[in-house]
């Protein structure tokens, strides 16, 4: 008799009204006496979570969208907009650039959840999308040390799958053209990533196996231009557009973060006088 449930009760019998099905139709088709459809419209029945999501599906509903209007002060975008799930699937699904764009904010956060889920790693926060001089997704803190990560997906029509072994490229540039420095202080304008740029490659493996899997390199590993255009003394500065991506993971690539982080450590301490 709870303000909620009641709600939910009302909802499935707009929903009945709606389709144009009587009591007794929505009844035959759930194999049960139309009193069974009298009683819980009326609120003389209970419905348990399985007996709701059953008489959603053969209403044409979803289940979730209908539980979710019950309230309890929830405030997501579907309520703010007044849309269901199945509405933003349609439209995700309709206009591939709001996808990737969508997918790939998404793979961002679960990344983030990630490194959060660590302990060790702090996330520090996310650089200016708007900077195309600088390169660099997230900044995060590693035992005291900040690093600069990249964040790249997999080109979805160039996975294959072979005795259980997942093979695919991740597209690493910066989309857009910019100015770059080179070693020697003369300035290159190109849509590639600058080796130095950024610390570590992160490239989400969704794309394989339907997972939010990672594997991530250090910059300084990753395969370099052999654009044929660009002088060799160039390409050695810039990162490959395309880098071959595995999984179970293979070298450069780890699926440890934490491991290309402690190598990133040793190497700055070589470095250091």
């Amino acid at each position: 008799y709870s303000e909620p449930y009641d709600k939910v009760r009302r909802l499935l019998s707009e929903a009945r009204r709606a389709s144009g099905m009587t009591q007794a139709e929505i009844a035959d088709i759930l194999g049960t006496p139309q009193s069974f459809v009298s009683k819980y419209e009326l609120g003389e029945r209970r419905l348990d979570v399985i007996e709701v999501a059953r008489i959603s599906h053969v209403l044409g509903v979803d289940a979730f969208d209908l539980l979710s209007q019950i309230g309890f002060g929830s405030d997501n975008i579907l309520n703010r907009w007044s849309v269901s799930a199945n509405d933003l699937t349609d439209l995700i699904d309709a206009n591939p650039s709001l996808r990737g764009m969508m997918f790939g904010y998404v793979a961002e956060l679960k990344l983030r959840q990630l490194w959060l889920s660590d302990g060790e790693v702090r996330y520090l926060g996310k650089a200016d999308d708007h900077d195309r001089a600088n390169k660099g997704d997230h900044i995060i803190e590693y035992r005291g040390n900040r690093f600069i990560v990249e964040s790249k997906s997999l080109q979805s029509r160039m996975t294959t799958e072979d005795d259980g072994i997942w093979r695919g490229k991740a597209q690493v540039d910066a989309s857009d053209r910019r100015t770059i420095a080179l070693e020697d202080g003369s300035q290159f304008t190109t849509t590639l990533l600058k080796v130095g740029e950024f610390d570590v490659l992160a490239v989400n493996c969704f794309a394989f196996r339907g997972r939010w899997d990672f594997v991530s390199a250090k910059n300084a590993d990753l395969p370099r231009s052999s654009f044929r255009r660009y002088p060799a003394h160039i390409r050695r500065q810039l990162i490959a557009s395309l880098v071959n991506v595995s999984w179970p993971p293979e070298p450069p690539f780890t699926d440890s973060l934490t491991k290309v982080l402690d190598g990133l450590i040793l190497d700055r301490k070589r470095v250091v006088p």
